[in-house]
Order: structure tokens, then C-alpha cells, then sequence
């Protein structure tokens, strides 16, 4: 009887350890199972808005003399060349940073039958140089195109400067200062177009709206890494501030 017992009180014990151990296993194979999922979660950044807003498109550079320039330019104005009319002395331009007048080199042209658009860097030294995005009105005469500067947005860049902020700040402000740069889009009528820099990798696993950029192009500025993305017709009706974007890095 006594012999009985004790087999018994093994066997108990022996469920019981094997118990223990396949809760312990699974605790581990549960707990590495959130870690997995934690790492798979914080490799996308996600942004999304609740209560959304209607797009606007806005032109904020400087509407009114765009249209008056367009309107009543005579045709001896228009250049015959992009950098040709980039010397107009018309364009208000601050003395030192007069070389931004040239177009050293060109990162991306858009263009429709009616207007281009420009975004390219000047040289001034080893020290300095400019981006700038300039927009140009397209007119055929004696069967030969020719272009008037319309409007720009330059950006100055030094040797030491800094980049301030990651992938997700930049897209964040891009997307929202993007409904008031549409003077610069070169269908403004049709589509809405939307630009930004920004200076890593992770750009390439960009969404906004589940639709990716058309294009990204990278260049470098002082050994600096910059990535210029767009989307030349991004569809959505959402106003920039309120658009929801993927980053899968």
C-alpha cells in the first residue's frame, strides 16, 4: 500500500513538473512572440488624423503678380532660355546671394504646355550654396518656346549647417505647408502637387494616402545626404495638415 502511495505522489509530482515547464516554455515563446511584434510595430510610423478637413489649395508666393505678369508681359520679355530668364533683373534678389540667378544643376524639371518648373542649386563657394524651385510661363513665339520667370522659393544652405529633426517631422511639415505652395505646380487646374527634402533613407518606405511618390531623387549638398520626393497629382481631398502617412522603414 505504502509503495502505491509513493508511486502515486511521483506520478503527481512528475505532471506537475512537466506542468511547469510547458507553462514556462509557452511564457517564453509568448513573450518573444511580443517582442517580435513590438519590433515589427516600431519599424512602421504611422500618422493618421481623426477628424479630417477639406483641401484647399492656396497660392500664397505671390498670386496676383504671377496673373499680372502673365497677363501683360510683352512678348520681347520671355527669354530663350530657362537661364536666361533667371537674369532678369526684375526678380528682387539680394545682392549677396545674387549667383542664385544660376542654374548650376538641375535636380528635377516638371513641365506642362503652358508652364515649367525649375528645382536646381546654385554655387556660390565652398561654403554656400542655394536651392532654389522657380516656376517659368512657356510661350511659343516665332515658332520658337521661350520662358518668363513667374516665381521662386530659394532656400540658402551652409557648409555647417544642421539638419534639425527626422523623416517623420519633415514629412509632417511638408505635407502641411505643401496647399500653399501650389503657384509652383505647373497643372494647377488638374492636379495637386505636393514636395518635400528630407535627409535619410527611410523616405523610400513613404505612403501618404497609401499612395507612394512618383519619384525619389537623391543629391547631395556638402556631403550631406538629401532626398527630394514628390507627387505630381496626389490624390486625396484631405487638406494637408490632416493627410495620413505610412513610413515603412
Amino acid at each position: 500500500m505504502k509503495k502505491i502511495t509513493k508511486r502515486i505522489i511521483k506520478m503527481i509530482i512528475l505532471i506537475v513538473g512537466v506542468g511547469m515547464l510547458v507553462f514556462f516554455g509557452l511564457s517564453i515563446i509568448v513573450t518573444l512572440t511580443k517582442d517580435i511584434d513590438s519590433e515589427v510595430q516600431s519599424s512602421v510610423i504611422k500618422y493618421e488624423v481623426k477628424e479630417k478637413k477639406k483641401y484647399v489649395p492656396l497660392n500664397l508666393l505671390n498670386p496676383e503678380e504671377i496673373q499680372y505678369k502673365e497677363e501683360n508681359t510683352p512678348d520681347d520679355q520671355y527669354k530663350d532660355s530657362l537661364g536666361e530668364a533667371m537674369k532678369n533683373p526684375e526678380i528682387k534678389i539680394k545682392v549677396e546671394e545674387e549667383y542664385t540667378r544660376n542654374i548650376d544643376k538641375v535636380i528635377k524639371e516638371f513641365r506642362s504646355k503652358e508652364y515649367v518648373s525649375l528645382y536646381y542649386i546654385s554655387e556660390k563657394d565652398d561654403s554656400e550654396k542655394a536651392v532654389t524651385f522657380a516656376k517659368f510661363k512657356i510661350k511659343e513665339i516665332d515658332n520658337q518656346e521661350k520662358y518668363l520667370f513667374l516665381i521662386k522659393t530659394t532656400n540658402i544652405v551652409t557648409k555647417n549647417a544642421r539638419y534639425v529633426g527626422d523623416t517623420k517631422s519633415g514629412i509632417r511639415s511638408q505635407l502641411i505647408l505643401s496647399d500653399t505652395l501650389q503657384d509652383l505646380n505647373v497643372r494647377p487646374e488638374e492636379t495637386r502637387f505636393v514636395y518635400g527634402v528630407v535627409h535619410d533613407k527611410d523616405i523610400y518606405g513613404l505612403e501618404v494616402e497609401g499612395q507612394k511618390p512618383d519619384e525619389i531623387i537623391y543629391y547631395d549638398m556638402f556631403g550631406k545626404d538629401c532626398f527630394l520626393w514628390y507627387y505630381t497629382n496626389l490624390k486625396s481631398d484631405f487638406s494637408g495638415d490632416t493627410l495620413s502617412y505610412v513610413i515603412n522603414k
